[in-house]
Formats: C-alpha cells, structure tokens, sequence
C-alpha cells in the first residue's frame, strides 16, 4: 500500500478506467541537450586544439592560456553541471516523494546556466582587455546566479521531502550546499589582472576547479549512485554509518582545497590536506556506493552493457584518489606553492575522474535512469554496436590521456600531446554516438508507445 505522499508514475502499458497517467517532465531532455552541445562544440574541441596548439601543429600559441581555462571549464561548468543539475532535479523529486520541479522553473533556470558556458566558448578565448574583463564579469555573475538557483530548487525539494536516513538524502544536502558555495566561489574569483585580463591565476582557478569536481558534481554522483546502482546489483542500500565517514572526508577535502587556492600563505597545507582526504574519500566511496565488479542482474539483458560504464567508472574514480592522495603528500612536503608541485598526478587524477568517472557515468546511469531511454529497453535483443562502441572510445581515450602525465619526460613531448589530441578524439566521437542515441530514442518513443499500447489492448480482448 502506497502512502500519500508517494508520488505515482506507472508504466506506460497501465491503463483503466481508474488511473490517471502520470504527465511525465521532459525538461531534463534540454538539460541534455545543452550539456551535449557544450561537450561536443567547446570542450572536447579545446581537448582536441590545445594539444596541437603545444605541439606547435596548429595556431593559437598566444592564447593559450585562455584556452586551457575555457576547455576546463566548459567540460565541468557545461557538460558535467549541466547534466548534473538536469538529472539532480529530475531525481532527487522521485527520491524525496515530491512531486516534479515544473517547468516554469526548470526551462528558465536553464537557460541561466547555458549563459556562461555560451559566454566561455564564444568569448573567453578571443576577448582582450576591456572587454574580456566584461566577459569574465558577465560568466561569474551568471555563474552565481545559476548556481543558487540549483540550490535553492533542491533546497527547497529535500526540505519538504521524506526524512528517511539514507546515503542518498546527505550527499544531495551536501551537494546543494555546494552549489550555493559554488556562487560565492564564482563571484568571488572573478577575474581582475592587468597583465591577463580575463584570465584566472592558475593556482587560484585549478582549485576552483578541483572544488567544483568534488563539492556540487561529486556529491550528486554519489547521491544517485548510493540510491540506485545497489538495486541494479541486487544489493542492500548502503547504510548511512559506513557511507558518512568518506562522505565527511569528501567535502572537507573539497573545501580545504578551495581554502588553499585563496590562501597564499599557508594554502599549500591546507590544499595538499584537502587533496589527501579527497582521494582518501574517492578510493573509499566506490565500492560503498557504487560498484566496481559483479553483474547488474537486476537489470533487463538490454541495459546490462550499460553497467560496465558504472563499474569502469567506479575503478577510475577509485585510481583518482590513489593520485590525489599520491600529489596531495608531495604539494605538503614541497615549497613551490606557485605551482602546487605533483602537477603529473593531479593532471591524470583529474582525467580519471573527468572521463573515467564523470563521462563514463553520465553515458552509462542516463542509459539506466533517464526516461527517453527506459522504452526503448523494453525493445527484444542484445545491445547494438552503437550502444557498446561509446564505451570503448572512452576506455582507449582514458587510457591516453591519464597515461601522458604518467609517463612524464619518458614520452618525447610532441608525441605526448599528439596523443593527447586523439584522446581528445575518441572521447569526442564517442559523446557524438552517445547524442545520435538520444535523438533516436527521442525519435522513436512516441512508436514504442504506441506499440506497447496496442499490445496491452490486444492483451485486454476476449
């Protein structure tokens, strides 16, 4: 017996004279979109360029810099948050027993976060004086703005939600305070150098890039793996002792890094700190989680292929925090704060966690958890080639682009970034695959429901 809370949302192949069919939000479906947009003409086109830019095999030597920023944030400001934020207000309503966030809210607050991102590819890599500082002005105040707009809608969820003690509930309170942080963090390293205008000192910009991964993205991936990837395992739900201590270490470490990228004295403590309790927290999490072995045989055999993206990005996050940990113990014991030393370690766990977790997440749970594609599961057969080929494209670009930093003054240094830039370009054509599925499943749905209903009332005759 459900209470009367629960907010009911049958199958689609229900029907009867007492039920009414649930209405189903498809705001997420922008949220993608954007995300997908913003990966796919910004941020894995930097991946791609800067590389070749290094090498000396393409132009745009002078701004570089700029480049390197805006490719940054472009993959965690656009397509990590925006997908993040998207699915984050379509799940935790479900999760919580409230009803969906409308659209009046959802479609505005959308387009708020796309501005920055819009303003980062469009401008950031090609504005100069006055007017970059404009540009830089305009990203962090939309920035912010978009920020506590996620915050204040899922503040807004939780709070009037159920109270129910799991994992799930306290990673999403803590990702929510995060993005309300993250608007503070946004207007408060607006950029303001004379020499650079527009652009953020790289200490101060890696640790606000590190304390986005971690504080609103990484809670959230948490959140919804705690809640739903031990049910695709047929197994218990985590309970809330065992996941809060690494959850505890997760976000202090977060904070500790951004502490430390604002603090010139004594900011190579306190980030090094937070990079150890981090990856402490990233070696911890997965297999509390998440999962990283077994077979999902909770799922349809259609989605089951879709589990090896959880499972390998469990694995990567888990390979994150050895490297965080690893580059957290060298930027205590060094002295060049500037640069915060162990740079090899950080750019590989920041890879790892960026494709392997991140990427590898966002194209294996929106398989399993977005509704454009829970029709076309109930399709017969095995996975396509389509569906399997993204996986590997992303595995070998991975493996590519962590390995260079590893490897260090080992690989001849435009071999290295020529590597670089066919990492970036299987990790490219592997979202591009991941988007022409959405658009097919998108395409599609209406004739799978239409055949599913025609199959219940021929089910219905006598």
């Amino acid at each position: 017996m459900g209470r009367t809370s629960d907010i009911a949302i049958e199958p689609p192949t229900a029907a009867g004279p007492g039920i009414v069919r649930a209405v189903e939000d498809r705001s997420y479906l922008g949220f993608i979109a954007a995300a997908l947009a913003s990966v796919l003409f910004g941020g894995l086109v930097f991946a791609v360029w800067i590389p070749l830019t290094m090498s000396g095999t393409v132009g745009g030597a002078g701004r570089l810099a700029w480049m390197v920023q805006a490719h940054g944030w472009v993959q965690v400001q656009g397509w990590a948050g925006l997908f993040v934020a998207g699915m984050a207000i379509r799940l935790i309503p479900r999760f919580a027993g409230r009803r969906p966030v409308p659209r009046r809210v959802t479609i505005p607050l959308l387009a708020v976060l796309a501005v920055p991102v819009v303003l980062r590819i469009a401008l950031q890599t090609t504005a100069r004086g006055g007017t970059a500082d404009v540009v830089a002005m305009a990203i962090g105040v939309t920035t912010a703005a978009g920020a506590i707009g996620v915050a204040a809608v899922l503040a807004v969820t939780l709070s009037r939600g159920k109270k129910a003690k799991e994992p799930w509930r306290y990673f999403a309170w803590a990702g929510t305070v995060w993005w309300a942080g993250w608007a503070l963090l946004a207007l408060w390293n607006i950029p303001g150098s004379e020499a650079a205008p527009g652009l953020l000192e790289h200490r101060e910009n890696d640790a606000l890039l590190w304390a986005v991964m971690l504080g609103p993205i990484g809670n959230f991936i948490w959140a919804v793996q705690s809640r739903s990837v031990p049910i695709f395992y047929g197994r218990k739900t985590p309970q809330l002792v065992v996941a809060a201590v690494p959850g505890v270490l997760l976000n202090a470490g977060a904070a500790l890094i951004a502490i430390g990228g604002a603090d010139v004295e004594t900011g190579q403590w306190s980030g090094g700190l937070g990079f150890v309790l981090a990856g402490t927290a990233l070696v911890s999490l997965p297999p509390i989680c998440g999962s990283v072995y077994g077979q999902a045989k909770r799922l349809r055999p259609r989605a089951r292929s879709a589990a090896r993206f959880v499972v390998t990005a469990n694995i990567a996050a888990m390979a994150a925090g050895v490297l965080l940990v690893w580059g957290g113990l060298e930027v205590m014991g060094g002295d060049d704060y500037a640069s915060w030393g162990a740079f090899e370690q950080r750019d590989a766990a920041r890879h790892l966690l960026g494709v392997g977790t991140i990427t590898m997440l966002i194209l294996g749970m929106a398989r399993l958890v977005a509704p454009v594609f829970a029709l076309e599961r109930t399709e017969a057969g095995v996975p396509m080639l389509l569906e399997r080929l993204p996986f590997w494209l992303l595995l070998g670009s991975l493996v590519l682009r962590a390995g260079v930093p590893l490897l260090g003054e080992r690989l001849d240094y435009e071999a290295g970034r020529h590597t670089i830039a066919l990492a970036g370009m299987l990790a490219w054509l592997a979202v591009a695959i991941f988007a022409f599925s959405v658009a097919r499943a998108v395409r599609a749905e209406p004739r799978t429901k239409r055949a599913l209903d025609e199959v219940v009332r021929n089910a219905r005759r006598p």
